[in-house]
């Protein structure tokens, strides 16, 4: 059982709420903007840079699945649309490019 026996500062965001899944890490931003950080793996639970995704809101929170669900600033129920793509190993292996999660251009939609 992993014992954790300190803190490491993830940079680059100030956040004010945070949403796990089994695959992903959410954050709202201070400002109500919303991102996802890439590159989280076994081998690097850090991962590498967050990304911004379109739209803000007052809250978030996530299902075991990684949908993303969100109550807009205006008091709206949204979910966040996805395209599931088959997993790749944390680092690209060299039988030449792969579609990411980056590639692909997800939507929200209002409930």
């Amino acid at each position: 059982m992993p014992v954790g026996t300190d803190w490491e500062l993830v940079p680059g965001l100030a956040v004010s709420q945070l949403v796990l899944s089994c695959r992903t890490v959410w954050v709202r931003c201070v400002n109500g903007d919303l991102a996802r950080r890439y590159g989280v793996c076994e081998r690097n639970p850090a991962g590498d840079y967050w990304k911004k995704i379109p739209g803000t809101a007052n809250w978030l929170t996530v299902t075991p699945e990684d949908e993303l669900w969100a109550v807009t600033v205006i008091g709206g129920l949204s979910r966040r649309l996805t395209k599931l793509l088959p997993q790749t190993p944390c680092k690209p292996s060299s039988s030449g490019p792969v579609l990411s999660g980056d590639d692909v251009d997800d939507e929200w939609e209002l409930i």
